[in-house]
């Protein structure tokens, strides 16, 4: 399906909110329960609930603007930790929800970057076209802010509310920009401007300093719906006076790939590919990655990762203390599901790895799939 077909459908689901009159959050909690509802969903949203896979009004959360009247699109966390397993889960529709938004007559506002993945992560990520032309961007690490006018105004969201703190703090660093910018800049007509908010609040892993700035590293014409190359986004950068992601010099894909495992980089983040297909990827250092893993530590992404068949890959990026770590979750987790009995019996065995007031849903559901991979294997 075309981006131009996906963002139709898009359009018919916010006009169907608005028929029904949702217009803020506790309203779409209310409608997406309703009867019926979720069979429209699917359909606007192309998605095919097989088995294991989650209910479409799971994976989607709309977000309201305080006052003016505009409706956000975002894919939920539901989306981000389960879909892995049902990659074909993630339709063109619903890639789209990353931020993107409408006013109430369905008019696209704004259009940021559709979901795209880390490199080995998804199915269309693991063997990347050698032979094509790539953009590689510096992958800032930051906050996403997605800036774009609606009637006179120039406006900052975060990819899932009007009113985060990130928004807050971005739309307070945006007007501090336009005023340096003086009565006479032009905003660049039909465009969004995506930028990392760099800033000690917005802060991950790569420490910038101090650093008070956005980064601008993604532009798309929401008319056109142009794609941005990096030619064009260092224009708009200079229209706009912003500072533009810096770019990867190499021209080769294994050569850029083989730099991602060089332990001797670090306090940087990675790079965005893209390639001239139009296919975006996520690329890492592993130090970074390192950082991540150490930080998201857990019983539930050990199981994940298992299940994924990407454990010892993950697990290699870790300093050594921490691997040693690991290694002591892993063998408490076998040991628990090494009981004799039925599955049923081995995943409730599985939930006493973490205090019972820990055990979440989402921890038990990740145990029950870990326990069925395993038999299944």
């Amino acid at each position: 399906m075309s981006t131009k077909q996906a963002i139709a459908n898009l359009k018919k689901f916010v006009r169907l909110l608005v028929k029904d009159g949702v217009n803020n959050k506790a309203s779409y909690k209310a409608w997406i329960k309703a009867d019926g509802n979720k069979a429209k969903m699917a359909k606007i949203f192309c998605y095919t609930e097989l088995d294991g896979m989650p209910s479409i009004t799971s994976l989607v959360n709309a977000f309201f603007h305080p006052k003016l009247s505009l409706i956000g699109l975002n894919y939920t966390q539901t989306a981000h930790n389960t879909l892995f397993e049902f990659p074909q889960g993630w339709t063109d529709e619903l890639r789209l929800c990353r931020g993107i938004v409408f006013d109430r007559k369905a008019n696209l506002v704004a259009l940021p970057f559709p979901k795209f993945f880390n490199y080995g992560e998804n199915p269309e990520t693991r063997d990347l076209p050698t032979d094509m032309a790539f953009e590689a961007t510096n992958k800032q690490d930051g906050h996403l802010g997605i800036i774009f006018q609606y009637r006179g105004r120039i406006i900052l969201t975060s990819r899932g509310s009007f009113v985060s703190a990130t928004s807050v703090l971005g739309n307070e660093m945006l007007a501090e920009h336009i005023q340096t910018l003086g009565p006479d800049h032009s905003w660049p007509k039909h465009h969004t401007l995506l930028v990392e908010i760099i800033h000690p609040d917005t802060q991950v892993y790569v420490d910038y300093d101090g650093q008070e700035e956005f980064i601008l590293i993604g532009a798309y014409n929401f008319q056109t719906l142009e794609d941005v190359d990096y030619y064009g986004l260092c224009l708009l950068a200079q229209q706009f006076n912003l500072t533009a992601t810096t770019i990867h010099q190499g021209k080769s894909l294994d050569e850029l790939i083989a730099f991602m495992t060089d332990r001797q980089i670090s306090n940087q983040e990675g790079y965005v590919i893209r390639f001239s297909s139009g296919l975006r990827v996520k690329i890492k250092f592993q130090t970074y990655i390192g950082y991540m893993v150490a930080d998201k530590l857990s019983y539930t992404y050990l199981m994940n990762r298992m299940i994924t068949g990407n454990l010892q890959r993950m697990l290699d990026t870790l300093p050594e203390e921490i691997y040693k770590i690991a290694l002591e979750m892993l063998g408490q987790i076998m040991l628990h599901v090494s009981v004799p009995g039925t599955p049923k019996d081995k995943w409730r065995k599985l939930y006493e790895v973490m205090p019972p007031d820990q055990a979440t849903a989402y921890f038990k559901t990740v145990c029950r799939n870990f326990v069925k991979t395993l038999i299944n294997s």
